[in-house]
């Protein structure tokens, strides 16, 4: 899975499955997807919106991406 195929794919108005929403969130956070991609894909989600189900994969890619205190 390559960065830049799924930034065009959100450019194209498509949506992201769980699996290229957690391969983004995993690389960011561990430093292997760099600053400036990241902001093209927040740039794309900005302008093309996201779905319910994809707000809801991304929620959850970054809760999970750290720590999560039990409250």
């Amino acid at each position: 899975m390559r960065v830049y195929d799924l930034i065009q794919k959100k450019k194209n108005g498509e949506e992201l499955t769980p699996a290229e929403l957690d391969f983004l969130v995993r690389g960011y956070t561990d430093g292997t997807i760099p600053d400036y991609q990241m902001s093209a894909m927040c740039m794309a989600i900005l302008l093309n919106g996201m779905t319910r189900e994809e707000t809801l994969h991304l929620t959850t890619a970054m809760t999970n991406s750290g720590d999560v205190i039990d409250l």
